[in-house]
């Protein structure tokens, strides 16, 4: 294996210099400001909203408890359904696809009828707390796989998102 050159040591330690901790650590606290808006929705007519937890807190709210490979525990996830917030974003309007993105510009997409027969939500909250960013927030997009445990294989696991800061409906 190579080591590290001179050139690359230098950038990255330029560029850890050009993002204190500081800067990484409000950067975390906006997004766990539950009146920032910081989830952006949006369909393929331009359409864009951009919601906070607050916000989506107000809409209808579906709890359930649950546990994943990533969840040892069983835990409360809370937050609205895919049906409600699209109610939310867009009255009467129907979708077939849905693009969601991480903070990270990770991706998934599936289809918005798939999600919605699944129940999946965008939760918020894990145990009546709202999901801060160190730990899934500012949401997440789970199923209720102790209740329905034929959704408790690897494509379901694999549209559990987290981290979620878009959301781009088609």
């Amino acid at each position: 294996m190579k080591g590290i050159d001179r050139r690359s040591a230098l950038l990255a330690i330029g560029a850890t210099a050009l993002c204190p901790i500081d800067m990484i650590a409000a950067v975390a606290a906006d997004y766990d400001d539950p009146a920032a808006k910081i989830i952006s929705v949006s369909g393929a007519d331009g359409r864009t909203m951009t919601f906070s937890r607050d916000d989506i807190a107000a809409l209808p709210q579906t709890r359930f408890e649950t546990r994943a490979p990533w969840i040892e525990t069983p835990a409360v996830f809370g937050g609205p359904s895919i049906a409600d917030l699209i109610a939310a974003f867009a009255p009467g309007a129907t979708f077939e696809q849905v693009e969601i993105v991480a903070l990270d510009d990770y991706a998934v997409s599936a289809g918005v009828s798939d999600l919605i027969a699944d129940g999946a939500i965008l939760a918020i909250r894990q145990n009546e707390t709202f999901l801060p960013i160190a730990n899934k927030g500012p949401a997440l997009m789970i199923f209720p796989f102790d209740d329905r445990p034929a959704l408790a294989d690897k494509p379901h696991f694999g549209l559990c998102i987290w981290q979620i800061s878009q959301i781009r409906f088609s």
